[in-house]
């Protein structure tokens, strides 16, 4: 199933600026609880491959395209 994983992402130097980043994510479960299991380590690659940000919060919405 089509999903986006909604993150709020923040500069590790400066965490008050933050934006709203959206991945597509195709090929998790249906069930939404098993997808949000199935995207942490999508969220883990987006931080390895974005040096100097975190992760403040993120979610999983089914069915939704940027």
């Amino acid at each position: 199933m089509l999903y986006t994983i909604v993150m709020m992402v923040c500069m590790s130097a400066m965490p008050q600026t933050c934006e709203q980043r959206e991945e597509m994510a195709d090929g998790l479960a249906m069930n939404p609880g098993v997808a949000f299991m199935q995207a942490q380590p999508l969220v883990a690659h987006w931080l390895e491959t974005h040096p100097g940000y975190f992760v403040q919060r993120w979610r999983v919405l089914p069915g939704r395209s940027s």
